[in-house]
């Protein structure tokens, strides 16, 4: 039996003293009500139907055996409400609105329904009444153009907060008065309003709006719709993505996702998975990374999770960056995470199990430890020195054909270096809300064991935003967002396994083993790869918290005025103490290295605080009937950041068990610093447009840095930028198959104040000094100060092109970009006389990247089967229009000049491998014409070595012949991505490639050298040089490091090219008929495979990572989405 307490609450509303005291009790009951049903599910309720057939049955009776049949509460004064009276009812499975309706038709009894309640009040004329006006219950379905239901849409009483939604069969119920307007609206449809009468059935139909379904963009401080854009701006859809795929850092979500934007997995080591981005090519000599804006503020997206995220903007050009200023040189990424909406309460659940692997076919090392010997000795022969291994042992150990494995091993340590990794993530969400409060707020963990050992990561993720509105004129909210990470102290380094020979037991009975051949040196025992990823123990722990405030105020019409406080704390504690092993002869079972060494205990403390305030004004306003519109915007903001970092480490652990600096009782050593450095803005922007036609937008940004001194302190970045939509000419009325069709232009300066926070100031540091015998302690300058130090500044022309045909099913966009960098920051040459201090840092190189992208994309549907394909494509150049001169900077093969491209590879070009006689005539005349031809290089090359081109035609193989030979940055890059759908059935398919660079793979044990420290790849041996061959693509094997391997040259350059597919996914959305009959609203079940295709000739583990770091990971994922 229901509780009926609140009966009682209504009394007669007459303005005495007691009535007031009654006034209070019904605003407390009213209270009660909107509290309890706020965020209540009223899909069910709404549509909440009985069955009675009485006659003469008392309104007592009625009202509980309404009660029985639904989930409504009856809540009343039964002293004003007759409850005897007799009424006779006939209803089959009828609204209890319409119910209500026929019973208390013509009597002084009113009632309203709020949620799960329903009040009933006496209606009757008083002194001084407060009048009530008589309200009906409304109910009806909304539907498409196609008559399918459509659910969640607003229904509300136009000018009120009385508003509902639709359930999940298009079905409502809303309590309004004859003469009020209702007011039905959805995202992507026409508005309709519907003046009442006394229907009190309303069953309507929407139809799509195409102003509606144009893309509502985020921009820097506001948003604009995509079609009124005049910038270069694309946006991302990532909620598929957060569906679908095994993204744990959002970065990674980015591939292939839009034109001119370039990412690359450099690391793919869990918690440490940032990929490397970049927005039309490398700008700057230095940093190139764009800015990263969270919800107004500049942040990382590994601090986000992508279940959270409901927009990401790439702004590409001055026009939509400039409002950055300082910051956006290189484009600015802007992650707009989910807010709270009107509505029912949704309930969801996100979470995946993934199944990882590596991809490591390409990479197959000599695991026969007699081929590896063999190998070996071929080496030492070839370099004219005597091979390490007898005949003999190399017998025995192939004879023994894997018969006893803990004797003759044959390790494949490619085999041993990576597990299956079995990884999971989970999200939890709620978001819903009421007229006057929204929210959103989520909680996710992370688990990821990876492919390598002791190579893990957990991270738990909470997020929650709130907005209340106030009042009509006052919105306030606030946000808040945390993580804490944990990542296993192992190294995942992958460097250790080029050094783990095939004759080394990895582990075996949970012990480490060492080198098992007799003949081997047991120093070698230490290069166990699976011991290195147990080489110490600890903690690496990580803490972020970050909260906004904010107050919007709506002071007049069309003026919103808001301002926020923000702070941020990140936090990263870590602890480092050795684990030493002994590594096994498992053969006898004895010790062949003990473990010992120098025990030790190291700290250290990271703490970086952010501090941000900002002021923003926003005012939009039409005038001339709506012809000509204008848009301000200005605003300030004042930031402050704060890094403070400590490390402390002591010798001599007591026992190796104990983890606290006490517990150590050796040598102490202690280092910290901090920096800070504070930036103040001011900003603004105007929007105008002539009947939404023509539109101008002008940006204003300037910066003020504490990273520069008060002469240079201040930067100033304009920019400017037009467009005009020639489709919404009259003359264009006529051609019906152009939807959509613009015009536009930008041009704008940028900047960049990544140049460390005291690069124009001198830096000093502690240093000892022997002065007439005695040892001095005093402060040295360690870099040199530059007071005119000042922005880096990116002036950026863009033209583009946006078009839509035949209805919108096909659209594209073009861009032509120049950007132009100048005044960036590098070290020129100075003096002997200054001594060891470094050069100042000097606003002097330029730099320039010019290209086009284009993005084409296709969406239809024929009947039940829609499907779509887009295709983004970038073609970038870039040039270094001035550094030093005639002077160059060379580090390896990576070499920057003027004139050149940054990432030019600077190395000798092959010839040719000396395979021949005829081959081996060119070595001995060109020796014959110059004996010093070869004495720069340390030998005359031989058969089997690589002879280098003579690039300047002197006779003389030297530096001099060295050149250009490739880039390390791809020009062209692109991204596809089909979709297709069929009655619930969903697949996806993504793709991205890059193309038109080069790499260099003689790293690790991809050589032709061989040394006992290290493993042979068998791709190399195999294809390596030998007497009697005519051509070869290595040169011979070498224990002494020749010609080929010594110097950089074209035989270990490889073309990096590489198109993959990204993912692939397939989905099944279970019928909401029958997900309804267990109360939930979505149920979605995938597979989806990640990083399981590469097309590339590249021989590395993967085109996109250097050769030695965690490599990429194949995943096979099965998931689900819930929503209820």
């Amino acid at each position: 039996m229901k509780n009926n307490l609140y009966r009682d609450f209504y009394i007669p509303l007459k303005l005495t003293n007691k009535h007031i005291l009654r006034i209070m009790k019904i605003t407390f009951a009213s209270l009660f009500i909107f509290i309890t049903g706020l965020f209540a599910t009223e899909a069910s309720s709404q549509v909440a139907k009985v069955s009675i057939n009485s006659e003469n049955i008392k309104i007592q009776a009625l009202i509980n055996q309404i009660e029985q049949q639904t989930d409504y509460l009856f809540i009343y004064n039964k002293n004003e409400v007759d409850l005897n009276r007799k009424v006779t009812v006939k209803a089959e499975n009828k609204p209890v609105a319409e119910v209500l309706q026929n019973i208390f038709d013509n009597t002084d009894i009113v009632y309203a329904m709020q949620g799960n309640n329903i009040m009933l009040m006496k209606g009757e004329k008083a002194e001084n009444p407060i009048i009530m006006q008589t309200t009906k219950r409304i109910t009806g379905t909304i539907t498409d153009e196609y008559g399918e239901p459509l659910i969640g849409v607003n229904v509300s009483v136009e000018g009120t907060s009385n508003g509902t939604i639709t359930d999940g069969s298009g079905h409502f119920s809303l309590s309004a008065s004859p003469g009020e307007t209702i007011q039905i609206s959805y995202i992507g449809y026409a508005t309709r309003r519907i003046k009442l009468g006394n229907e009190s059935t309303l069953d309507v139909q929407l139809k799509e709006d195409t102003q509606a379904l144009e893309e509502v963009v985020v921009v820097g401080f506001g948003t604009q719709k995509k079609v009124n854009l005049s910038g270069s701006v694309a946006s991302v859809k990532v909620s598929e993505m957060a569906e679908s795929r095994p993204i744990t850092n959002l970065s990674n979500a980015l591939a292939g996702a839009a034109a001119g934007l370039q990412v690359t997995s450099s690391n793919n080591r869990p918690g440490d998975d940032n990929a490397n981005i970049l927005i039309r090519g490398v700008g700057t000599l230095n940093n190139s990374s764009p800015l990263i804006i969270i919800d107004g503020v500049e942040g990382t997206l590994s601090d986000v999770n992508i279940n959270n995220v409901e927009n990401i903007s790439i702004l590409k050009d001055a026009a939509s960056s400039a409002i950055y200023g300082s910051r956006a040189a290189n484009g600015v990424i802007l992650v707009t995470t989910k807010t709270g909406h009107t509505g029912r309460m949704k309930l969801s659940y996100n979470g995946y199990v993934s199944f990882q692997t590596a991809r490591k076919n390409i990479l197959e090392p000599i695991s026969n430890y007699a081929d590896y010997m063999e190998y070996m000795n071929e080496g030492y022969t070839n370099s004219d020195v005597t091979g390490p291994y007898t005949e003999a042992s190399i017998q025995e150990w192939r004879a023994d054909a894997g018969k006893n494995p803990l004797k003759y091993p044959n390790t494949n340590w490619l085999d041993e270096a990576f597990q299956t990794g079995v990884g999971s993530n989970h999200t939890v969400s709620m978001q819903g809300g009421s007229n006057a409060i929204q929210f959103y707020g989520s909680l996710g963990y992370y688990s990821n064991p990876g492919i390598m050992e002791n190579a893990g990561y957990q991270r738990y993720h909470a997020l929650s935003n709130i907005t209340a509105n106030i009042t009509d004129w006052l919105k306030m909210g606030i946000n808040f967002s945390g993580y804490y990470g944990k990542a296993d102290p192992g190294s995942g380094s992958f460097g250790w396994a080029y050094a783990t020979s095939p004759a080394m037991i990895l582990r075996h009975d949970g012990k480490f083993g060492g080198m098992q051949d007799p003949q081997a040196d047991v120093s070698e025992s230490g290069n166990n790869m699976l011991a290195s990823l147990y080489s110490k123990r600890g903690d690496n722990i990580t803490r972020n918290g970050k909260g906004r405030f904010f107050v919007t105020v709506n002071p007049i019409k069309d003026l919103s005025i808001t301002g926020s406080m923000l702070y941020e704390y990140t936090g990263n504690n870590t602890k480092e103490i050795p684990v030493f092993h002994d590594f096994w002869n498992f053969a006898n079972n004895t010790i062949l290295v003990e473990g010992k060494g120098q025990s030790y205990i190291n700290q250290s403390s990271t703490r970086n605080e952010r501090n941000y305030m900002d002021l923003v004004a926003h005012y939009n306003h039409r005038f001339f009937s709506d012809k000509f519109g204008i848009g301000v915007m200005a605003g300030t903001s004042q930031e402050r950041y704060t890094t403070e970092w400590e490390n402390y480490g002591r010798k001599d652990l007591l026992d190796l068990s104990l983890s606290v600096l006490n517990g150590a009782n050796g040598e102490v050593s202690a280092t910290g610093n901090k920096q800070v450095w504070a930036m103040r803005s001011y900003f603004g922007r105007i929007n105008l447009d002539w009947e939404s036609k023509y539109l101008l937008e002008f940006n204003l940004r300037t910066d003020g840095s504490s990273r520069f001194l008060k002469n240079d302190r201040w930067g100033w970045f304009p920019s400017f930028s037009a467009a005009w939509r020639i489709s919404e000419e009259s003359f264009m009325k006529e051609i019906e198959w152009i939807s959509n069709l613009k015009v536009r232009g930008s041009y704008g300066s940028l900047g960049n104040n990544s140049v460390g926070n005291y690069a124009a100031r001198s830096t000093y540091a502690n240093r000892t000094y022997i002065i007439a015998n005695t040892v001095q302690t005093g402060w040295a300058i360690t870099s040199l100060a530059n007071p005119n130090l000042t922005w880096e500044k990116t002036k950026v022309a863009d033209f583009g092109l946006d078009f839509g045909v035949l209805n919108n099913r096909l659209t594209g966009t073009f861009d032509y970009f120049d950007k132009r960098t100048s005044g960036i920051l590098i070290q020129l040459p100075i003096p002997s006389v200054h001594g060891n201090a470094s050069a100042p840092t000097t606003n002097a190189a330029k730099v320039s990247n010019k290209g086009i992208e284009f993005t084409l994309g296709w969406n239809d549907h024929v009947g039940d089967f829609s499907y779509g394909v887009t295709l983004n494509y970038t073609h970038v150049k870039n040039k270094i229009n001035k550094f030093k001169g005639d002077d160059y900077s060379l580090s390896g093969y990576d070499y920057i000049k003027e004139g050149g491209s940054i990432g030019d590879m600077y190395m000798y070009k092959a010839d040719r491998i000396i395979a021949t006689d005829a081959d081996l005539k060119i070595v001995n005349d060109m020796v014959a014409a110059n004996p010093k031809a070869f004495e720069a290089l340390g030998r005359i090359p031989e058969k089997g070595d690589v002879l280098f081109q003579d690039i300047n035609h002197d006779g003389v193989i030297n530096t001099e012949d060295r050149t250009v030979t490739g880039n390390t940055n791809p020009t062209d890059f692109l991204g596809l991505n089909l979709f297709a759908a069929y009655k619930g059935i969903d697949l996806s398919i993504s793709f991205d490639g890059a193309f038109g660079y080069q790499g260099y793979i003689n790293e690790g044990y991809f050589t032709t050298t061989v040394s006992k420290d290290h493993q042979l790849s068998k791709y190399v041996v195999e294809n390596a040089w030998r007497e009697g061959q005519t051509s070869s693509k290595y040169p011979r094997l070498s224990s002494q490091g020749i010609i080929a391997t010594d110097n950089n040259n074209t035989i270990w350059m490889q073309n990096r090219d590489f198109l993959k597919i990204r993912n692939i996914q397939l989905g099944y959305t279970f019928p909401k008929l029958l997900t309804h009959k267990f109360f939930v609203e979505k149920l979605r079940l995938y597979g989806s495979l990640e990083n399981f295709f590469t097309f590339t000739s590249w021989k590395g583990i993967d085109p996109e990572t250097a050769n030695l770091v965690y490599p990429t990971m194949r995943q096979a994922v099965v998931g689900v989405n819930i929503e209820f």
